[in-house]
């Protein structure tokens, strides 16, 4: 009869020892009686119910057990209906002779095995009384599981340990994972038979999962229509039985394996944890398993099983080895529930969190009306700007100096060096360049901090070791020779403008940086200067003699804490070419070069009003002034506005990563405001306005087709319209900012011509991809990124499109098309279709986005969900599913979601210690953009969010969430004020419009 009824248990029982075979065997039968009856959906429950409480009864074997059980036998068969397999049938009408089988067991083998029977019929009677045609949630089915096979679990340890006294030594190992062992097989098979189960009437998997994934009902998974979230459930139940086989891969593990009859235990136990593994990668690597046939592994594949499990069963490491390399492709085991933290002192309501966050919003406004916020987070820019300081006779007073050191020390990484932020490891750019500010502003050698730091970059090779960005820094100080440069000669700005190497070409922001680099190397510009800490620093950053180095050989020394991007063969080539022409190069050309150098830098400073276009082109341009013209007009306007990147904050006064994000912040900030709907923000949101409107740029910039310019009137800058460097996202954000204020009539001074404005210019920008670049459109083939000499900074010479500035032109294009149906409508609808085709193309297999400007993938996913809105691209709902399948199979126990600049530089979702409320707010916004507001998932990151949220209304997470060429993380402290606030009342407003 067992071959009749299960062909794993038919393959598997015979190899346990004797008399556990035939024990094992009369147990299966028995237990699949039970299952058979609780299976059949065709009968009333009430008729089911009584007939499990009959057969536990039955498993005590009452001196009537005879009579009761043919009674029971006759029951059981007017119960099952036409589909029961016959086998099944002819197992039921046998009770009488399984039970007579079952009274010849020894005792204490049959008390294991009646209180296995008992547990289980009675768990089923219970589950059928309750349940409807799903159970609630996870813990349900892990409850049924408990019912239906960790009872059997128990019941085969207990055996094991009657039958052998090596199991019977390690029974409380055992105990503790046999759970486990018995519900991965169960949920093995509630997976694989999903489809037969809705076939009669039945399901197994949990509401809360089918809602997070967006099925509202289970017959909902056989609709084609919805694969990619029947996808989505399977992923998520996948997880749920990975995580339960990590354990249960232990309990085989614990059982020993001294003589032949553990072995023949270890082989039982191995053969169907093997099988299930095999069976869930089928499943996972394409079988569907909500198609019409059931999902079975072949003959060959269990052959090929049992013959394995005979070679390994016996050799723990083998056999660990084996199932871990097997699991790999499964989807990561899903954490264990955490115990829901205890209620915060602060914990609100949701009407509450919103108000308190919106009052904290409103309440750091800046008198200008913008969000002037906290936006450094490099210590390297600081180094820079102290050097900068030096060479041109500006150095700040001396409680700024203070305020320097002081985060210098507090920012030091314990092995004294510093990283290219604050949150990364160590690295010789920012080390050397910071050790040399803090010997500027005055710290002595022997100082801890500078010991340390020193300490630190003679371990890796001194600032010999040092990227090019160091070394020019260096050379100009004294403390570096030129020579140890690769050359870098202006002459790139003299070849003819078509060709892709010409200077010209590249993204704007290297372009503005070499163009600056070029000018100091041709020019070999050194400070004159008799600052013996300069003598000093010749000897403290080297290993060696300074006056012994051999310069040119150093010119490829590189650390390998700072070759994050690796020199290709085309860059040493490139290098190798100019190092000939730098050996005698034209005057003329050298002459013409230059001054066509300095007039781009002239261009882009006045332009620009010397604010610069960021730290670094600020602090090299202001360097180039000083040596063109020492002392002149240019210098001081330059020196003028470095201050504008400095910020005071509690660990010191640090350098923004650009002059600000006020824009940017604060465009943000009115989308989350006026989210919330909180009565308390209209005068905050009509200060916002006045400062949007006299922040757009209303005029192009001048002679902009010389010198390699977008034009850029009627866009927004990261910060204000002085700095004149428009930019598509901030001016797709602010234009979102101000369509919303305009539904308030908040918006009157941005006229519909100033909004038709900044849409000509998002359109002017869009990519021939479809796509759209950080600032202008691309005009740089990819692979001049071969070029990259940084060392340091990914995708840097090519203003790429990504995903961000794409949805957000996108959304922005279509509000204003909803508010002004009058506008371009055919440029702007070819714009919109063109840019939804690139989001769906740029999503990943796995149903993410990479973020670029932020950390990393719940952001670069909402803004791909927030893309795909509303779109009537055919592909436009199955890249949702696979965004919010994403986003579940990365969701923490607590709620919320959590990521590092690790995942940036790894191109992989790299999970943070903790939950993040910014990254955990992306997340939200995204499943509250998918329609999934209201789904278990989303009420998880609520709860953790208002969690989170501080007495004053606002929150603090431990982690950075910006990011720039994915290598550094960026500091955007607006983030954990705006975007909570808005997540927050995107649900409160979905959950009203359900309501």
């Amino acid at each position: 009869m067992l071959p009749l009824t299960s062909r794993t248990f038919a393959l598997t029982v015979p190899l346990l020892p004797s008399p556990l075979d035939e024990i094992v065997t009369t147990a299966y039968l028995l237990c699949r009686v039970v299952d058979t009856v609780e299976d059949e959906s065709g009968s009333p429950v009430s008729d089911r119910v009584q007939l499990l409480t009959e057969l536990a009864a039955l498993a005590a074997l009452p001196p009537d057990w005879r009579e009761r059980s043919a009674a029971a036998a006759e029951r059981a068969r007017g119960l099952l209906g036409s589909g029961t397999p016959a086998d099944e049938v002819r197992l039921v009408a046998g009770l009488p002779v399984v039970l007579e089988n079952f009274t010849r067991l020894p005792r204490a083998a049959r008390g294991l095995v009646q209180e296995c029977l008992q547990d289980m019929a009675i768990g089923m009677a219970d589950t059928l009384s309750r349940r409807q045609s799903a159970l609630e949630d996870v813990d349900e089915v892990l409850a049924y599981c408990d019912v239906v096979a960790s009872t059997v679990g128990r019941m085969l340890t207990g055996l094991f340990a009657w039958r052998s006294g090596g199991a019977a030594a390690v029974l409380p190992a055992l105990t503790a994972r046999a759970d486990s062992f018995g519900r991965v097989l169960q949920l093995t098979n509630i997976i694989k038979d999903v489809r037969a189960d809705l076939d009669a009437n039945r399901c197994w998997l949990p509401r809360t999962v089918l809602a997070d994934c967006g099925v509202d009902s289970p017959e909902r998974l056989r609709d084609p229509e919805n694969a990619t979230r029947a996808r989505a459930v399977l992923r998520r139940m996948i997880a749920i039985a990975h995580r339960e086989l990590v354990d249960a891969v232990a309990y085989v593990d614990a059982l020993p394996s001294a003589d032949a009859a553990d072995a023949a235990i270890r082989r039982f136990c191995t053969a169907p944890l093997l099988m299930a593994v095999l069976t869930l990668r089928k499943i996972w690597r394409g079988d569907e398993v909500f198609g019409v046939r059931p999902v079975k592994i072949s003959r060959r594949t269990v052959a090929a099983a049992m013959l394995t499990t005979r070679v390994t069963a016996a050799r723990p490491t083998a056999l660990t080895t084996m199932l871990t390399a097997l699991r790999r492709s499964l989807p990561g085991p899903l954490p264990h529930d955490a115990p829901a933290p205890p209620p915060a002192r602060t914990r609100r309501s949701l009407g509450e969190g919103i108000e308190a966050a919106a009052a904290r919003l409103v309440a750091a406004q800046s008198p200008t009306g913008s969000w002037h916020e906290d936006y450094g987070s490099m210590p390297m820019f600081l180094a820079q700007y102290v050097i900068t300081c030096h060479v041109v006779g500006a150095m700040p007073d001396e409680h700024t100096r203070a305020r320097m050191v002081h985060h210098f020390r507090v920012r030091q990484n314990p092995d004294g060096g510093w990283g290219i932020d604050i949150e990364s490891d160590s690295m010789v750019l920012a080390s050397t360049l910071g050790y040399t500010a803090l010997r500027l502003l005055g710290v002595p050698a022997d100082d801890p901090c500078a010991r340390g730091a020193r300490a630190f970059i003679l371990r890796h090779g001194g600032a010999l070791a040092a990227p090019h960005w160091a070394k020019l820094m260096l050379a100009v100080l004294g403390v570096f020779d030129w020579k140890g440069l690769y050359p870098f000669p202006p002459e790139g700005w003299l070849l003819p403008r078509g060709l892709p190497v010409h200077l010209g070409r590249l993204w704007c922001y290297p372009r503005v940086v070499f163009t600056s680099m070029s000018w100091l190397y041709a020019r070999r510009a050194v400070v004159r200067s008799d600052d013996p800490v300069l003598r000093e620093l010749r000897d403290e950053l080297y290993a060696v003699p300074y006056d012994r180095i051999d310069w040119r050989k150093s010119r490829g020394t590189i650390a390998a804490t700072d070759s994050l991007r690796p020199r290709s063969w085309l860059l040493k080539a490139a290098f190798a070419a100019l190092s000939i022409y730098e050996a005698r190069p034209s005057p003329k050309l050298r002459e013409r070069a230059m001054a066509t150098a300095l007039d781009h830098v002239d261009h882009e400073n006045r332009t620009s009003n010397y604010v610069g276009h960021g730290p670094i082109p600020k602090f090299l341009d202001t360097l180039v002034w000083h040596f063109a013209d020492p002392g002149g007009d240019a210098v001081l306007a330059h020196a003028k506005r470095l201050p504008d990147y400095l910020w005071d904050s509690a660990d010191g006064t640090r350098v923004q990563s650009f002059n600000s994000s006020e824009t940017w912040d604060t465009s943000f900030a009115v989308q989350a405001l006026v989210a919330s709907g909180s009565p308390g923000a209209r005068e905050a949101l009509r200060s916002a306005s006045g400062f949007l409107e006299r922040n757009q740029r209303l005029t192009d910039v001048p002679d902009a087709e010389r010198h390699f310019r977008q034009p850029g009137r009627g866009g927004w800058t990261l910060s204000t319209a002085e700095q004149a460097w428009s930019i598509t996202d901030g001016t797709a954000e602010a234009l979102k900012a101000v369509l919303a204020l305009d539904e308030l009539g908040l918006a009157d001074d941005v006229t519909p011509e100033r909004r038709l404005a900044a849409v000509e210019f998002l359109l002017a920008t869009q990519n021939a991809d479809g796509g759209w670049p950080a600032y202008e459109p691309n005009a740089t083939p990819a692979w001049l990124e071969k070029l990259n000499f940084s060392d340091v900074f990914d995708n840097l010479m090519v203003d790429y499109s990504t995903v961000e500035p794409t949805a957000s032109c996108v959304t922005a294009l279509r509000r204003h098309l909803a508010r002004h149906p009058d506008g371009p409508r055919a440029a702007i609808e070819r714009a919109v279709s063109r840019g939804e085709q690139f989001i769906v193309d740029s999503q990943r297999a796995e149903g993410s986005w990479e973020g670029f400007w932020g950390v990393c993938f719940t952001y670069g996913t909402w803004f791909g969900v927030k893309g795909l809105k509303g779109s009537r691209h055919p592909g436009a709902r199955g890249a949702v599913d696979r965004a919010c399948e994403f986003l579940l199979a990365h969701q923490r126990p607590d709620g919320g979601w959590g990521e590092t600049i690790e995942g940036n530089r790894n191109q992989r979702y790299v999970h943070a210690a903790t939950s993040q409320a910014v990254m955990t707010s992306w997340a939200l916004l995204a499943l509250t953009d998918a329609g999934r507001a209201t789904s278990p998932s989303a009420r998880r990151a609520t709860d953790f969010l208002l969690r989170a949220q501080l007495p004053d209304g606002g929150w603090q997470d431990d982690h950075l969430s910006g990011a720039m060429m994915r290598c550094a993380a960026m500091n955007y402290d607006g983030y954990q004020r705006a975007f909570p606030l808005w997540a927050l009342s995107a649900v409160a407003d979905s959950e009203g419009a359900s309501s």
